[in-house]
């Protein structure tokens, strides 16, 4: 197989996303514009049958993102545009190429994303693909990451994955928030900026080498959900065939002893924020925080967390929503509500 060359920017988007996608891509077009050959939107077509992802009005919402994106590449050329295509001989190509299978189901066992995620990689087209999805914002404003990251990948041949810092630096580099399980431990890592190193994937952002990925693992491992899991697939009307790709992408760096390396990069630097939860505080206030981040004017509070915390937005109510049993009983009583 021949071997990818050049960069690329991958944003993976849904309908739905349109509401903070119009503010964010423009955003994101600038962090990323100056340092890659070409920035790729997929659009996952395919609705989820239930839950956060299904939307009652996804298809006026998916005539709008189509209509915003369209509108975009006309003052911004480098933008290409690609809809998840579902169709057989494609499913094949990418399930053969990162796992070696003939078909993929389109979602996880809770309708995350799964097949889209891994057919904007393939379809970007590039040895080094940095993914991210169309919530993510990024500080610093560094015009050299993408370089350093890949001189750091070059270095390191355990090196798989690199990602931008998790959240905005604190003087003394500390972070926040990440899970304390043995199989997700992390230390810092020796490089002339703030850095760690992880033995696990976080799908939200990552900057992924194909070329080192075909030569090591080679493909990913299948790894199907719990039992219970699957009850709750069931439940949800969900397939409940695969566990999420951030898990899959894990345990393939898990079994190959290969890492991710986040990296803030010479200064300024480049770090990622992520918006935990959706709600009308966070999107009234949407524009103002981008423009925070942009300029770097960030509360101490806001620093060495990699989600954006109520230093910056007030999510009592969103998390008071967002309880998982409150999730649950929406999504059981829209389920119940479409049985025929």
């Amino acid at each position: 197989m021949a071997e990818r060359q050049g960069t690329a920017a991958q944003i993976s988007t849904y309908p739905l996303d349109l509401r903070h996608f119009q503010h964010l891509l423009p955003h994101q077009i600038r962090a990323w514009k100056d340092q890659v050959d070409r920035i790729v939107v997929t659009i996952d077509t395919h609705q989820s049958a239930v839950g956060r992802f299904h939307g009652s009005n996804f298809s006026e919402m998916l005539e709008k993102l189509r209509r915003f994106l369209a509108d975009l590449q006309q003052s911004c050329p480098q933008v290409q545009v690609a809809e998840v295509d579902y169709s057989p001989a494609m499913q094949r190509a990418i399930g053969q190429y990162f796992f070696g299978l003939d078909h993929l189901p389109p979602k996880a066992w809770n309708g995350e994303y799964f097949y889209a995620l891994f057919y904007g990689l393939y379809v970007a087209d590039a040895q080094y693909v940095v993914h991210f999805d169309s919530d993510m914002l990024f500080g610093g404003g560094s015009g050299t990451w993408m370089k350093e990251a890949i001189a750091c990948m070059k270095e390191r041949p355990d090196v798989l994955v690199t990602s931008p810092f998790p959240g905005p630096p604190r003087p003394d580099a500390q972070i926040f928030g990440h899970p304390a399980q043995e199989r997700f431990k992390y230390s810092r890592e020796r490089l002339p900026y703030p850095a760690y190193r992880f033995v696990h994937v976080s799908s939200r952002a990552f900057m992924l080498d194909l070329n080192r990925f075909k030569a090591r693992p080679g493909v990913l491992p299948w790894l199907a959900p719990s039992p219970l899991q699957k009850l709750k697939a069931h439940l949800l009307g969900q397939s409940g065939l695969t566990v999420g790709a951030e898990l899959v992408m894990s345990k393939a760096l898990e079994r190959a002893n290969l890492y991710r390396i986040d990296m803030l990069g010479t200064s300024p630097g480049m770090w990622s924020l992520h918006p935990p939860y959706r709600s009308e505080e966070f999107y009234n206030r949407l524009p103002a925080i981008i423009r925070a981040v942009e300029a770097g004017e960030i509360p101490e509070g806001q620093r060495g967390d990699f989600d954006l915390n109520d230093s910056m937005v007030d999510w009592s109510q969103a998390r008071a929503a967002n309880r998982w049993h409150k999730r649950y009983l929406r999504m059981i009583r829209h389920r119940l509500s479409h049985v025929t």
